[in-house]
């Protein structure tokens, strides 16, 4: 699956997220809200942010290092530090919103989001690596 309406994969990957987030916020795990409003106010910072801080710092890395393809190890661990400083970001704005644990918020959030986006086929499977693989030097 190529990726040839990317704005589109991009707001369908950003309702992934905020869902997560707002999941995760229901359930307790590692945050709550303190109102709706903050909840679904800060369920869209943490969504958006993790997917374009995740998104920026994969292709940085991509390109830095002459990858092919990142991996889903690094792809992960992007969205997961860009996750957790939404997390971190709401809980400066929203005084309402009580966050025990920004890491394993973070963590839960990127897999309730990748979890269903791969189950729905959001997430392309085929041709996708888990490890790094950097890009055939040309003769």
């Amino acid at each position: 699956m190529r990726h040839a309406f990317a704005s589109r994969h991009f707001l369908k990957m950003m309702g992934y997220f905020v869902v997560a987030a707002l999941i995760t916020m229901f359930v307790g795990i590692g945050v709550t809200a303190g109102t709706i409003l903050s909840g679904v106010l800060s369920a869209a910072l943490i969504g958006f942010l993790g997917l374009l801080l995740g998104l920026v710092s994969t292709i940085l890395i991509r390109g830095v290092f002459g990858l092919m393809q990142t991996g889903r190890v690094i792809q992960y661990f992007c969205f997961f530090f860009g996750t957790w400083s939404g997390v971190c970001l709401s809980s400066l704005l929203f005084s309402s919103l009580v966050v025990t644990s920004g890491p394993l918020t973070a963590l839960v959030v990127v897999a309730i989001g990748f979890g269903a986006a791969t189950l729905t086929g959001d997430v392309p499977t085929k041709g996708r690596t888990w490890l790094p693989m950097r890009t055939p030097k040309r003769d």
